[in-house]
Order: C-alpha cells, then sequence, then structure tokens
C-alpha cells in the first residue's frame, strides 16, 4: 500500500510527460501545467454545468408539456423519474465502463447523448416519444461523476484538487439554478420546443469545444509513461474493492446525505408555512438562503480543503451544523425571516463538507479505479434523492411538518455516523484486500 500511495504523489504521469514535452515552448513547466489544469476544469466544469441544467430543463416546462401532450403532472412526473433514476442508477457501470475504455471517449459519448437527446425532445409530438428522449438523455447523463472524476484525478496537481473538485461541484449546482432562469427566458420569447432546442445545441458547442481540446483530459494513468502497478503490490480492483467496507460506507453516506438534503430542498416551504403560519414570501425566503448556503459552503470547502487536509473535522463540523440548524425551526419560534438565517447554515454545512468528502473518496481509491468507484457510491446520492421526497411528503400528509426537519436532522447525524466509520477501516480494510507481497 505504501508503494501505491508514494505512486500517486508523483502526480500524474501522462501530465508530466505532457509538460515536459512543451517545455521548450517557453515559460516554465509550472506555469504551463496551470494553463492545463485551467482547460481541465474550465472543460469539466461547463460540462458539469450542462449536465445539471438538462436535469431541470424540463420541470419549468411541465404546465406547458401537461397542456401540449394532454397528460398529467403523474405522468410528467415519469419522465423526470426515467431521466433521474435511470443517470443515477448507471453510474456504476458506467465507472467500470470509465477505467476499462478511459473517461475522455465515455464522457464525449455520454455529453452527445444528453444533448442530443434534449434537443430532440424539441421536436417530439407525442408523449411517448418525450418519454423515450428522457431515457436517452439519462443514460448520456450517468456518465458525468464517474467520467470528470478520473479526470480531475488524473489531470491536476493533488495540491490542487480540492480546489478542482469544488468549482466541479459549484459547476453543477450553478447549472440547476440557472436552468428554469434560461429555459423560461427562451419561453418567453419564442416557445418551449425552442428553449429545449437552443439548450442541446449549447450542450453540442460544448462537446465540440472538448474534442477540441481533449489533449488536456487525462485520465489517471495517461501518457507514454504511465504504468500498471505491480501486481504483488496491486490493490483491490473490480468487484472486490466496490464490496469492501470503506465504499459501502461511503454509499451509505451517500445515501444518508441525500436523504437530509432532499427532505430541506423539498418540502422547506410547505413545512414551515404548516408549522409556524408564515407567509409564502418569507418561506421561499428560507428555502433560497438554503440553496445560497450551499453554493457558499462549497466554494469555502475548496479552499479549505488542500489547506486543511483533516476532512473528517471539516465534515464533522459540517453535518453537526447541518443537524442542528435544520432541527431549528421544529423547535423554535423566531421571527419569519429568522429561519432564511438557519437554512442558509444548514445549507452551508451541506456544501462545506463536499469537497472533503471527494477527497476522502480519493484516498481509497487506488490509481486507475476513480471511475468505478466514484460512480458507484453515487448512486447513494440518487437513491437518497429519489426516497426523500417520498418520505417527507408521507409526514406533511400525516400533519407532521415539524418531523420534516426533525427526521433531516436525524438523516444527517446518521450521514456522520457513517463517514466517520468509513474513515476508520479505510486503511485496516484496503490493506486487507491487497494481495500479499511475495
Amino acid at each position: 500500500m505504501a508503494m501505491v500511495w508514494a505512486a500517486r504523489k508523483a502526480y500524474p504521469a501522462g501530465l508530466m510527460s505532457t509538460t515536459t514535452t512543451i517545455n521548450g515552448t517557453g515559460g516554465t513547466p509550472e506555469a504551463k501545467t496551470r494553463v492545463r489544469e485551467r482547460w481541465v476544469n474550465g472543460l469539466i466544469g461547463v460540462g458539469h454545468f450542462m449536465s445539471h441544467y438538462y436535469l431541470l430543463a424540463l420541470p419549468p416546462l411541465f404546465p406547458l408539456l401537461k397542456a401540449e401532450f394532454e397528460v398529467s403532472y403523474v405522468e410528467l412526473g415519469l419522465a423526470m423519474t426515467c431521466y433521474n433514476l435511470l443517470g443515477g442508477v448507471l453510474q456504476a457501470p458506467v465507472g467500470f465502463l470509465v477505467d476499462r475504455l478511459g473517461p475522455r471517449r465515455v464522457l464525449f459519448a455520454g455529453l452527445a447523448l444528453n444533448a442530443i437527446g434534449v434537443l430532440l425532445m424539441g421536436f417530439a409530438d407525442a408523449y411517448w416519444l418525450l418519454l423515450v428522449l428522457a431515457v436517452i438523455a439519462g443514460l448520456g447523463n450517468s456518465v458525468f461523476h464517474p467520467a470528470d472524476y478520473a479526470i480531475l484525478s488524473g489531470s491536476i496537481s493533488p495540491d490542487r484538487l480540492g480546489k478542482a473538485y469544488s468549482a466541479h461541484t459549484f459547476s453543477g449546482f450553478l447549472g440547476g439554478a440557472c436552468a428554469p432562469i434560461g429555459i423560461l427566458a427562451v419561453v418567453q420569447f419564442y416557445d418551449w420546443r425552442a428553449a429545449l432546442i437552443s439548450a442541446g445545441i449549447i450542450g453540442l458547442m460544448v462537446l465540440v469545444l472538448m474534442i477540441l481540446k481533449r489533449d488536456v483530459l487525462q485520465g489517471e494513468g495517461s501518457g507514454a509513461e504511465a504504468t500498471k502497478p505491480e501486481p504483488a503490490v496491486s490493490d483491490p480492483s473490480g468487484l472486490r474493492l466496490i464490496l469492501s467496507a470503506p465504499v459501502l460506507l461511503f454509499l451509505a453516506y451517500f445515501v444518508l446525505y441525500g436523504m437530509a438534503g432532499g427532505g430541506l430542498t423539498a418540502f422547506t416551504v410547505s413545512s414551515l408555512i404548516d408549522l409556524h403560519n408564515i407567509g409564502l414570501d418569507p418561506a421561499n425566503g428560507a428555502l433560497t438562503g438554503y440553496l445560497f448556503g450551499i453554493v457558499g459552503g462549497i466554494l469555502a470547502g475548496g479552499l479549505m480543503a488542500d489547506k486543511f487536509p483533516r476532512h473528517m473535522v471539516t465534515s464533522t463540523i459540517g453535518l453537526s451544523l447541518v443537524a442542528l440548524a435544520a432541527a431549528g425551526p421544529a423547535f423554535v419560534v423566531p421571527s419569519a425571516y429568522v429561519f432564511t438565517v438557519m437554512l442558509a447554515a444548514a445549507g452551508f454545512g451541506m456544501g462545506v463538507i463536499l469537497p472533503a468528502r471527494d477527497l476522502m473518496i480519493r484516498r481509497i481509491v487506488p490509481p486507475g479505479d476513480s471511475g468505478k468507484v466514484f460512480g458507484f457510491i453515487f448512486v447513494g446520492y440518487s437513491i437518497g434523492g429519489s426516497l426523500a421526497p417520498l418520505l417527507y411528503g408521507w409526514l406533511l400528509d400525516l400533519a407532521q411538518p415539524a418531523m420534516v426537519f426533525q427526521v433531516s436532522a436525524g438523516f444527517a447525524l446518521l450521514a456522520l455516523a457513517a463517514v466517520a466509520l468509513a474513515n476508520l477501516v479505510s486503511p485496516r480494510s484496503l490493506n486487507e484486500l491487497a494481495p500479499p507481497s511475495r
């Protein structure tokens, strides 16, 4: 194991090889490396932006699509379920594909499917066709997390990887936030078909830019000088790695994190109105505070991650803050706008732990296995995010709005327990899985 981690510190062979070849063109190798990393962060970031933009492109159009195709909201919700669940569950097998074929070509194929699927939705003349295209777009959406993390791990210097993970996560949240604004802006001047067609065209333009700059997008172990670890010191791989204790605990962590955040995202407004009889505007203000708190937390977490490598401490503080702030509305009755501060604090806690989370996962991943591990673990977030609306909606139907906040806080504490256990067993369990030295 020590040799594996030493090899990781040697910083991607493909990247160093490329830096050496361009050294004669002027400028220091460090300066050229930083320029290359900016391109990597920019390309991966804009791709992740489009992924989340597409994820939320349909919901703003539901009233128009309902009238156009004469369907119910349940049927439109089925289209989103096909898109979200397919894109989430397929991340696990796509991760294996990333490690086998290389993240770059998988990313290109996924972005193409995603963009083309959304573009063709603009030409759909029947509901069943919209459903088929949602499946195609969801298939394309499944590649981003496994491919992106494999490229970032192979292209970014370890001492700047925390900021890169933070920028990646931030770009996704930004894409989701911009989707309703962008889609409805086009609808205002044209129609819903133009909104989807133009979104698809933008994604294809991003794909063309990625292809033109494809040489900067290096996966782990890329380059002529890259070599595979010797069998005697290799790490667990394949299903044995996926089913190891740390990976399964991180999977549980993602499920619990998704359950905690899913309730606050979907039902903060309804719960505050039912529990404290406040107006719609201050209730929406609390939700807005929560969402902006996440964004601020992600940025702060990225700055902290590289300079403060004790990621378990960051996770403990962040998730404890989530639990305390999320539980607040269930136990106190302040003025309406204080809820915005409480929920903003909860959002900050949810966001600040994300770069640390990604670096903790990377620490347990042997070189060349980022795609399968990140892909598998992110399935947990899709599971948690899919189950959360059912649970919290049931609580509201039972007229228990306070429990929405209490249960969210409870899931945050359970997530803290899961990540603590994952951190505790990681070195020992991976050592046990590694084959004996000969």
